[in-house]
């Protein structure tokens, strides 16, 4: 005992005291304690707050066991669950002749869950009704279908969120530690109908249309195509559609496409060499209704254009205010104007999702339609983010990040998207140095990026000439740029390579000009000639549309000096070459146009025809 002693004599004070203090830290964590369970959230688990909180939802856990997916909705990660009610489910097993939930197969109960349940990735919210945009979900379920909403007023006229046009939302954002719950009133079936069986299945108000797409072959080619991964959207067109035009039967539409002169010229066509002049025209009538990807009314409302399945036809899409309209065109040179067709939002056919694919009704005649080319003088500054800001043609814009930008996009060497250092600048009065149409102009520096796209204003088919018009350089320092025009479905067209720093001397005759590749674009000559444009090439455009015109970086050259881009015009080749010219206001000036109505509006030496 002395030993045992002698040997701890310094450990046990030692210990008798941690053992008083472990036992008073206790005491006081017990305290704490009493009358509390704790977990790693103050939520609970999907499944943990049915069984807790609602189990009127439990049957669907059953679902889930059977399944093997209730480990899922007990884990941790993002998640909206779309949970039917336990009398929802029964009354869909008494649909499909099942008295329980054990009668249903593992597979069954596999694709019920995986058709509720949204999984968002780990860098993002889960998914409430706020994100649930009018139209489909932003993510696509587990069953990598798209789960569509809509706000439907009741029959007592109180609101509510339809889901599917299946079920009604009877409690929203029920918040869990993994997620969000979204209670329905009716278990959300996939749709079992393609495309091609649901046109058919339309009703009456639709023949004539059902009809065509039947005649023409598309049905079936909606219905066979059916593998993962495989989208359609098809633009409907009702009677009444048809009726507004003065058409009634197929032998009105064929009037209507034979006065078009439009033909299908293409192998996508069933024995195109066999078929008649009109199964011909009605073929390429229904492709144009049909575009092989997924499109929900939140779609278009993000987009410019769809190329059609019928050749090289698109069709065009504007969002104005809360409207979507189809292919309404406007041409600022010939005034040229088509009113564009409405989409039916609040058809009961609009947003109809299909196995493979979604319709979509729109209130007016759409088809193909054949443009000549028409000339685009475009204002590079019209960028949806420019003009939304309160200083746009007024003073400066504050700079924008290229990568929050929607029509224009910048990348590096690796075809990474970055933020290239784009500028908005606005010049108030006129300068020597500088005659800016619309007053403003983008800035850039080739040391920023390695590529530019533009996304362009609607072109249609047709031969042309790409002229980029600009404030030249302050000097030549080796800096190389290139333009390449890139549509859909096409090949690149490379255009020439060239530096912006040119002036006029020389030139004494419009054939000087091409021949030095580049014309004047602005309509009032002073002292110092600084603007300019210059002929990259000709581009031949397939199909109506929205395309991209890339500004590639060949050589960065030896400063990093800044560059002012003002309009970018896109001439047919048949068109004149060097008229209209623009004053800064915008104004197109021909020869004729008095110098006093050239802004600014004092008298002062103006382009002529001799005045090259």
């Amino acid at each position: 005992m002395k030993r045992l002693i002698n040997r701890f004599g310094l450990w046990m004070p030692v210990a008798g005291i941690l053992l008083i203090a472990f036992t008073a830290v206790w005491t006081s964590c017990e305290d704490d304690l009493k009358g509390k369970t704790f977990l790693t959230s103050d939520d609970l688990m999907i499944d943990d707050y049915i069984t807790q909180q609602d189990p009127a939802m439990s049957s669907f856990l059953d679902v889930a066991d059977k399944a093997g997916f209730r480990g899922m909705l007990h884990a941790y990660g993002n998640y909206t669950c779309f949970i039917p009610t336990n009398d929802a489910l029964a009354s869909y097993l008494q649909s499909v002749g099942k008295s329980s939930v054990a009668d249903l197969t593992e597979e069954e109960c596999i694709t019920i869950v995986k058709y509720h349940v949204v999984r968002v990735s780990n860098n993002e919210d889960s998914l409430t009704t706020v994100n649930f945009i009018d139209g489909r979900l932003p993510i696509a379920n587990m069953l990598a279908k798209y789960v569509t909403v809509r706000a439907v007023t009741l029959s007592d006229g109180a609101l509510a969120l339809e889901v599917n046009r299946q079920a009604i939302i009877l409690q929203k954002d029920i918040r869990a530690a993994n997620g969000y719950i979204q209670k329905i009133d009716h278990v959300l079936i996939p749709p079992g109908l393609t495309a091609g069986e649901q046109i058919l299945a339309l009703p009456d108000e639709y023949s004539l249309f059902a009809s065509v797409m039947q005649r023409s072959g598309w049905t079936d080619s909606l219905t066979l195509d059916k593998a993962d991964g495989v989208w359609y959207t098809v633009f409907l067109q009702s009677n009444e559609a048809f009726a507004a035009e003065g058409i009634q039967s197929e032998g009105d539409l064929l009037e209507k496409l034979r006065v078009a002169r439009f033909d299908i010229g293409s192998v996508d066509a069933p024995a195109p060499a066999t078929m008649s002049k009109d199964d011909s025209l009605l073929w390429t009538f229904a492709a144009y209704h049909v575009v092989k990807s997924l499109n929900y009314v939140a779609d278009l409302a993000k987009i410019s254009s769809l190329l059609s399945r019928a050749p090289n036809q698109a069709i065009t899409f504007q969002l104005k205010k809360d409207s979507i309209l189809v292919n309404e065109y406007v041409n600022p040179v010939s005034g040229a104007y088509e009113k564009g067709a409405l989409i039916a939002k609040k058809s009961e056919y609009t947003d109809l999702s299909c196995y493979n694919g979604v319709l979509v009704d729109v209130e007016r005649y759409i088809g193909p339609v054949v443009r000549a080319a028409q000339a685009l003088y475009w204002d590079i500054c019209e960028q949806p983010e420019y003009k939304k800001h309160p200083n746009f043609r007024k003073g400066a814009v504050t700079a924008v990040d290229t990568r929050n930008m929607s029509e224009l996009w910048c990348y590096n060497e690796k075809g990474e998207e970055i933020n290239g250092g784009v500028t908005y600048g606005y010049a108030g009065s006129f300068a020597d140095k500088g005659q800016y149409v619309n007053h403003d102009y983008m800035g850039y520096r080739t040391h920023n990026f390695a590529a530019l796209d533009f996304k362009l204003p609607l072109l249609t088919p047709g031969t042309y000439n790409v002229w980029v018009c600009y404030r030249r350089d302050g000097g030549d320092y080796g800096s190389r740029v290139r333009y390449v025009f890139k549509e859909e479905g096409e090949e690149d067209q490379v255009l020439s390579t060239s530096g912006l720093y040119r002036n006029y001397d020389g030139i004494s005759s419009e054939a000087d000009m091409l021949n030095k590749g580049m014309k004047r674009y602005t309509a009032k000559k002073r002292v110092k000639e600084h603007s300019a444009a210059l002929l990259f090439g000709a581009i031949t455009v397939k199909s109506t549309g929205r395309h991209i015109l890339r500004l590639e970086v060949v050589n960065k050259g030896t400063r990093s000096t800044d560059s002012f881009l003002d309009m970018i015009e896109i001439i047919p080749l048949d068109d004149n070459q060097f008229w209209p010219r623009f004053d800064m206001e915008g104004k197109m000036c021909w020869p004729d146009t008095p110098c006093e109505e050239i802004y600014p509006y004092e008298a002062q030496p103006c382009a002529s025809p001799v005045d090259y």
